[in-house]
């Protein structure tokens, strides 16, 4: 197994136990034993406890993230493609259930500052995905002319919020006609003609 295979693997395991047990309940040697290795062996892929969390929740938001740009990739028109990036990332969760139960677990994923994300670099790459769609968009004469970062961060902010309140918060879920809805409202407004 090569070094970046045994990477994936390290942040498999440590994702999973991460997601079972919480950070304060995983400990270093429990996620070495695990894999089948040292405690100081698992040292050569983080500088410690945090490192790894950081290093494999940082992993799995990237998984999340390229899922549904692949998926979004795949369609011709900019609308298209929005409608796709937001609804793959909405429904991704579904079935990674081990990245559903962490973020349920620990729903300072998403900090209402970016003083406090420690993943900014990854949310700035998923608004800068929205951003060349509407680009596109723009220059295909698809979209209208707009401002396209101001409408990035509000499509990125309205994504979350979404996320955080069907995953993280209790209470009524947003569903996907909800969603359509939302889209809908994005793409055409509330103005009649």
């Amino acid at each position: 197994m090569g070094r970046e295979e045994k990477r994936q693997r390290i942040y498999q395991v440590a994702l999973r136990l991460f997601s079972g047990f919480g950070y304060k309940e995983t400990t270093v040697e429990v996620i070495a034993g695990e894999l089948g290795m040292t405690k100081g062996n698992l040292y050569l892929y983080a500088r410690n406890k945090r490192d790894l969390y950081n290093s494999c929740v940082a992993w799995a938001l990237k998984r999340w993230q390229q899922n549904a740009k692949r998926e979004a990739d795949k369609e011709e028109g900019c609308a298209a493609k929005l409608y796709t990036y937001f609804n793959a990332g909405y429904h991704y969760l579904e079935s990674d259930t081990i990245l559903r139960d962490l973020i349920i677990r620990d729903p300072q994923l998403f900090p209402l500052t970016e003083t406090q994300d420690a993943f900014y670099e990854i949310n700035v790459a998923s608004r800068n995905i929205l951003l060349g769609y509407l680009r596109e968009g723009i220059e295909r004469g698809e979209f209208r002319p707009f401002e396209a970062e101001g409408v990035a961060e509000l499509l990125y902010s309205f994504y979350v919020m979404l996320v955080v309140k069907r995953y993280v918060m209790n209470g009524r879920i947003p569903s996907q006609k909800v969603l359509d809805n939302a889209f809908e409202l994005i793409l055409y407004g509330i103005l009649e003609g």
